[in-house]
């Protein structure tokens, strides 16, 4: 298994592979993205998966940067990232992840993975970091593919009440909950003020930026715990969703959900237990 962060022209280009599969997440920017005819985006919560020894068709205009993974097909054949892509995409190339599941996943993949000297590529560059059979790469796209559905149509859905600006940032913030985010990081994103992002929270979500931010961290964490098939300590967990003090992770959760992670974590695997 090879992965790289890529970036795409402008100008449309087309090809196909015949010995792996390509999964493409979106760090920043949109690709255009065509898989044997039927057209599609990935950006924001939206990824592609394109199947191997099918043509595809790519562009993107502007500043863009994808995580590609390149999944031998073996591979993804045994360790059922095929099964479970056929089984939430219904034959589609595009899914979306769902809400709360893609924030600490794209920064476990894009930030922890990869070496802080890499260089990036244009177009189809050689990858730079290899991962042949890296169990925790696996569990980590299988996580993703677990918490996903299909994705219906090529716009993207910002809901009838929200607007643009703060669903952007809310994607934007989504995708890099292992980072230290600040609100006037939120506020750039969104070209608001401040005070005027902090009054749209109010508005629309009924909480501030911040604990906004916190809860998603939160509600990531409980996912990954839930998850049995995902080795991670409770202080790598708490590292993976944003937090640098395990402490702080564990009250944090604990006022939120009224349990421990650790609980949490033994109940799942109690309930595994009993099922198999």
């Amino acid at each position: 298994m090879h992965y790289n962060l890529r970036h795409y022209r402008a100008e449309a280009e087309r090809h196909s592979h015949a010995d792996f599969h390509q999964i493409i997440i979106s760090d920043v920017g949109k690709l255009e993205l065509e898989v044997e005819g039927r057209a599609g985006e990935v950006c924001g919560r939206r990824m592609a998966f394109v199947e191997a020894g099918r043509s595809h068709a790519f562009r993107a205009e502007g500043l863009n940067r994808f995580l590609v993974l390149d999944v031998n097909i073996d591979l993804a054949h045994k360790t059922g990232i095929e099964a479970l892509w056929q089984s939430r995409g219904r034959a589609s190339a595009y899914l979306e992840l769902q809400n709360g599941a893609q924030g600490s996943l794209l920064g476990l993949l894009d930030r922890r993975w990869f070496r802080s000297d890499a260089s990036e590529f244009t177009g189809d560059g050689m990858p730079f970091t290899n991962a042949i059979g890296d169990p925790g790469l696996v569990d980590q796209i299988r996580l993703i593919l677990g918490h996903s559905r299909q994705a219906v149509g090529t716009e993207k859905k910002t809901g009838s009440d929200i607007p643009t600006r703060l669903v952007r940032v809310m994607d934007w913030a989504e995708t890099r909950l292992t980072e230290d985010i600040a609100i006037s990081d939120m506020a750039r994103i969104a070209a608001q003020s401040e005070s005027t992002l902090f009054a749209a929270f109010q508005r629309y979500l009924g909480t501030s930026p911040m604990r906004w931010l916190t809860a998603k961290r939160l509600q990531m964490a409980w996912f990954l715990l839930q998850d049995c098939q995902i080795q991670l300590s409770i202080g790598d967990l708490a590292n993976a969703v944003g937090f640098s003090d395990q402490s702080a992770f564990s009250r944090a959760f604990s006022r939120q959900f009224g349990r421990t992670p650790i609980t949490v974590r033994r109940d799942a695997r109690k309930l595994l237990g009993a099922k198999l």
